[in-house]
């Protein structure tokens, strides 16, 4: 149970579970007038693996471009999630967004510190279910499960 006037966090990339967890969380912060920050965070942790930079000739240039890239990211995340909160505003639920560039966990729970969250709602696997038929948590959602010092709500 939520408690009134919460602080509810929600990872939110528009795939299928973070919508789920999306409307999971509307519905909570409807019965609990609580406020909703929609956070999205660019990983920027996948886009060179470790060691193969020493072998890029100019790596100045890919420098550049990976730094373009994620601020291309930043900008588009933004531009959808300004979407979603008007929807989310006309429902008459009160929210917010944060977009971050880091590795998803770590940025999930840094917010979740830095404002001092009640409960983070999302949902609990990202691509596993696209490569196996089996279900289970995700490395995100579980770190951040584990780690969170609030409450964590894992959406299916």
């Amino acid at each position: 149970m939520i408690e009134d006037n919460s602080l509810i966090l929600v990872p939110f990339d528009a795939t299928e579970l973070s919508l789920r967890a999306l409307e999971s969380a509307k519905e909570a912060a409807l019965k609990s007038n609580s406020t909703l920050i929609l956070l999205y965070v660019v990983d920027n942790t996948c886009l060179c693996p470790v060691g193969i930079k020493d072998f890029i000739p100019q790596v100045q240039d890919f420098d550049s471009s990976r730094q373009n890239f994620v601020n291309v990211l930043k900008k588009a995340a933004e531009l959808m999630i300004n979407k979603e909160l008007k929807e989310i505003n006309r429902q008459g639920i009160e929210a917010r967004f944060s977009t971050r560039i880091g590795y998803p966990a770590d940025e999930i729970l840094a917010v979740a510190s830095d404002e001092k969250v009640d409960v983070i709602i999302m949902g609990s696997s990202g691509s596993l279910k696209k490569l196996h038929e089996r279900k289970g948590i995700g490395s995100v959602s579980r770190l951040v499960s584990e780690l969170a010092s609030c409450p964590v709500i894992l959406i299916r």
